[in-house]
């Protein structure tokens, strides 16, 4: 039985002590000092959450294909982190392997991308070496890429670059006891590792490995019967093409029926190689299951975003937890994180459990005394999401406001856009507009196209259209696949023959940058729709000049996707007339993607971008885009030697073509800036007079934005911001009246609001204004009135103590430097209440409160904190607060911190200490040395 969605409700439980010590600490603030009770009610509490999650258990974990770690880690991930996730992962297991009772490490294969370079199998050893001087022994097999010749069968031969790290020799050395034999010198290897009282096989077999392997791994088992054993390998099932379910792959189909079905140990294997993520139970010929599942996320950001996969063998609930976890997403520079980043997977085959009942199988019961560590895998996840905030750059994705909600460039060459397209079948009279230039595209007529397409194969969409593109429309090309013989079934859209954007000169001197929002359809094959471009730059690269042998007729330049489905943009250098390529990651059908290429002159590179995320396979020393005039721009399809061919299944949004580099800040996913150019006039640090009516407003902002002015839910006035950046208006209820008033405006395009723009309007009792300076806070006035909390974040309601002599008197309170009203109030019983605004800036303030006539009652020094910072933060000062934030980051005691401890605290410590002495006790039996291995 299997459950292949989230394997357990979010609850982050900590291991026993952790546990003890918070139900500790929730009882200790409400216990007096002497009261044992209290305490050992604490205890008694945290022993019942011990005993309902008490299990005996395990965590094996799993690296996929790291091929991609090894190979840039020289030239990308140590320029940048001094480290790289390959290191990460390993380092992370050492650093957690008491935490999480890991016993053994199984690495699937694809240690490096090419075999023939040496500075990948370096990095890789480098990484594989944390492990075994942590003490963690581990299983590594060679995969497809780290043989010479990945379609002949497993030999010596073949794979003398791998056995130069990780030969026999070197794998009896880090295995230490655990080792038990190994064929092919290394090549393939057994361990034998000890975990909760029992004994589990780590087989690990070699790719492509072939029958004289089969029978040495068949006497391996024999010689140790009666132990489970974990198969590796690094291709063994395959995942179909909805990405979610398995597939047959040959060799494992091979492999299940040589050696597999016919031995009862085998409960699990795990492989990589196929991109995904998915897993298949199959029955024994002793009626058991085996679970077979593949890990392998070397297409995901950074060439795998540090995930790995961890095993909970769980003896006391009779079944193996199955977790994703990733501790590179910590790491990685805050810039570089998408939407898309989380240390912590959760889906279909990320995040599941599989039965097993090992005590029945294999009189494996649960091991006495050791069944205090909790849910290990809940333990991992928290332990990776240690420092996560869950924020990211990318994340700050907003819908747009209206059509032209996105950043506009000058240099753009053409600007393609449905979203005025009326919905529906593209056919000849259709004008896809160019809105930056005058280069549109249109449909051929379809008895004017060799391809046997149809009317209806290509659809404007206003519906299926990426929500981070401000064009809401896409076209859609279908029916689109390869045929036997003629051509192929396709669709496509052009520019005519000349149109302005046929002429664009994007040379090495101006860079380019070309992005486009991209789907594949869900129905997209490797058979029917490999290697088709979504945008081509038209033309025949042999008769334009560009050096390329492998495609001399395709188009000058194109966008378009692989076999592998994996993004391709190649182009031809205008310096030295060769080709260059850019690769991203596997690419799921079904989803929008933003794609942007980047040529930068003065980084003299090309880069290819995923939803704003530079892919690892990028070009350095290239520049510019050659091109033969005259020639049209397609999208839908790639060229040969002029022709259309292989077309896009799938939709293509708004695509835009601009003369020089930009930066991930201006692309078409970004909004325009409505913000930061926004202000208001006026003198908001006055307290007005008694008799004062404020009935408009004035300010600046971005040209054809809007601004309304909000007393809580009540609009008081709208107005437009004019092309030359200068926006008034009247409002509808003019503010009156003593008090303080307080008015947001709100900066709009469309239907998207921006950061709301709090302002206080203070109007006095007395007859005459008045204005509070700096200067009034003098020393002898300092310490007249306490502000309590005097730590405190914006929003938060501060209570301010002052002398007698004001009681039911109104005053005004201001934070300095630049002074910041904080309102009016009525004191009562020597206090008044006041609210800090959302606005004011982190750091250290002065706070004074001034008497209705303007005289100065005194002032204390406060701190407005970060609540979002660890422990409340006080920033440099030089920042302003977010919006949203409230009093949560403040404490309740508001004394300065102290070096001693008081009762109830050291009872807490206490109670931890008793804690940490029953987590000792069994840390003690975590590791048993195991009996010699029997001779064969």
């Amino acid at each position: 039985m299997t459950s292949p969605t989230s394997r357990r409700p979010w609850r982050a439980l900590s291991a026993a002590v952790v546990a003890a010590g918070l139900l500790a600490a929730s009882v200790v603030p409400a216990a007096a000092a002497g009261s044992t009770d209290s305490i050992g009610d604490a205890l008694a509490q945290a022993s019942a959450v011990i005993a309902g999650e008490a299990r005996s258990s395990f965590v094996l974990p799993v690296l996929p294909d790291t091929q991609f770690y090894s190979r840039y880690s020289a030239s990308q991930f140590y320029p940048k982190y001094d480290t790289n996730p390959f290191e990460v992962q390993t380092d992370w297991i050492v650093e957690h392997q008491d935490d999480l009772n890991v016993p053994f490490v199984v690495h699937v294969g694809d240690v490096v991308d090419q075999e023939w370079v040496t500075g990948e199998w370096d990095a890789a050893a480098k990484a594989m070496q944390k492990l075994t001087d942590g003490g963690v022994p581990y299983s590594v097999v060679p995969g497809n890429h780290d043989v010479a010749n990945m379609s002949a069968r497993s030999s010596e031969a073949n794979s003398w670059q791998y056995l130069q790290r990780f030969d026999a020799g070197r794998m009896a050395a880090q295995g230490g006891e655990t080792f038990v034999d190994s064929f092919q010198n290394g090549l393939s290897t057994a361990y034998i590792f000890e975990a909760e009282g029992h004994e589990w096989m780590s087989l690990a077999l070699a790719w492509n490995a072939s029958a004289d392997t089969f029978a040495w791994a068949q006497r391996v088992i024999d010689a140790n019967p009666g132990i489970p054993v974990i198969l590796s390998s690094h291709a063994v099932i395959n995942i179909a093409l909805d990405q979610t379910s398995p597939a047959d792959w040959w060799w494992g189909e091979e492999l299940w029926n040589a050696l597999i079905r016919s031995n009862d140990e085998i409960i699990m294997t795990v492989n990589g190689h196929f991109h995904g993520t998915t897993m298949r139970e199959r029955t024994n010929d002793f009626g058991h299951p085996v679970y077979q599942v593949l890990t392998d996320y070397q297409m995901a950001a950074d060439g795998g975003n540090g995930y790995m996969t961890l095993f909970e063998f769980d003896l006391t609930n009779d079944r193996i937890d199955v977790e994703s976890v990733s501790p590179w997403v910590t790491v990685k520079d805050k810039e570089s994180l998408t939407a898309n980043d989380t240390p912590v997977l959760d889906g279909k085959w990320q995040s599941f459990s599989m039965a097993l009942d090992f005590e029945s199988r294999f009189g494996y019961s649960p091991a006495a005394g050791s069944e205090t560590k909790g849910d290990l895998s809940e333990r991992a996840k928290e332990i990776v999401l240690e420092g996560w905030d869950g924020t990211g750059v990318g994340e700050q994705w907003a819908a747009a406001g209206r059509a032209d909600d996105y950043v506009a460039v000058d240099g753009t060459v053409a600007h393609w856009r449905f979203g005025t397209v009326a919905e529906g079948v593209v056919d000849s009279s259709t004008v896809i507009p160019d809105v930056a230039g005058d280069s549109p595209m249109y449909r051929s007529a379809i008895e004017n196209t060799d391809a046997p397409e149809k009317l209806e194969d290509v659809q404007v969409s206003h519906s299926n259209v990426p929500f981070y593109s401000s064009d809401r429309g896409a076209v859609c090309f279908s029916d689109v696949h390869r045929n036997a013989s003629g051509p192929d079934n396709m669709s496509y859209i052009s520019t005519e023959y000349g149109a302005p954007a046929t002429f664009a000169d994007l040379s090495s001197s101006s860079g380019y940058t070309v992005e486009a929002f991209l789907q594949l359809d869900e129905e997209w094959t490797e058979a029917a729709n490999r290697w088709s471009a979504a945008l081509t730059r038209g033309g025949a690269r042999q008769w334009i000049g560009i050096n390329d042998s492998s495609d001399p007729g395709a188009g000058a330049a194109w966008l378009g996707i692989s076999s592998l489905r994996e993004y391709q943009f190649s182009a031809g250098d205008s310096d030295s007339r060769n080709s260059y390529t850019l690769w991203s990651g596997e690419i799921m059908p079904g989803s929008w993607h933003h794609v942007a290429i980047v040529n930068d002159p003065a980084a003299d590179t090309a880069i290819m971008y995923v939803d704003g995320v530079p892919v690892l396979r990028n070009a350095s020393n290239v520049g510019g885009m050659m091109a033969a005039d005259f020639m049209p721009w397609i999208i839908g399809a790639s060229t040969w030697n002029t022709e259309v061919e292989h077309g896009w299944h799938g939709c293509v949004g708004e695509t835009r073509v601009v003369d020089h580099a930009l930066s991930s800040g201006e692309f078409l996913y970004q909004r325009a800036d409505i913000g930061s150019s926004f202000s208001v006039s006026g003198d908001f640090g006055a307290v007005l007079p008694a008799d004062a009516v404020v009935s408009s407003f004035s300010g600046r902002g971005y040209a054809g934005s809007a601004v309304r002015v909000m007393s809580g839910a009540e609009v008081l006035g709208t107005a437009d911001v004019l092309a030359d950046g200068t926006w008034s208006l009247s409002l509808s209820s003019p503010i009156s009246g003593a008090g303080t008033h307080t008015v947001s405006f709100v900066p709009s395009i469309g239907t998207r609001d921006a950061a709301a723009v709090e302002r206080s309007i203070v109007i006095g009792e007395a007859p005459g204004g008045w204005t509070p300076v700096e200067t009034d806070l003098t020393d002898a006035l300092e310490g007249a009135i306490s502000v309590d909390p005097s730590r405190f974040a914006p929003g938060s309601v501060v209570s301010v103590s002052l002398p007698a002599g004001h009681e039911g008197a109104t005053v005004y309170g201001y934070l300095f430097s630049s002074p910041v009203s904080a309102g009016s109030g009525v004191v009562a019983d020597g206090a008044v209440s006041l609210t800090v605004p959302e606005s004011v800036p982190f750091g250290e303030h002065r706070f004074a409160l001034y008497a209705a006539d303007g005289a100065v009652i005194g002032w204390d020094t406060v701190t407005v904190i970060d609540p979002t910072m660890p422990g409340g933060g006080s920033g440099s000062g030089g920042g302003s607060a977010g919006g949203g934030s409230d009093a949560g980051g403040a404490a309740s005691d508001h004394s300065l911190a102290t070096t001693g401890l008081d009762g109830s605290w050291m009872l807490l410590w206490i109670a931890l200490g008793a804690g940490t002495t029953a987590w000792g006790l069994t840390l003690v039996l975590r590791r048993r040395g195991r009996a010699q291995w029997r001779e064969m």
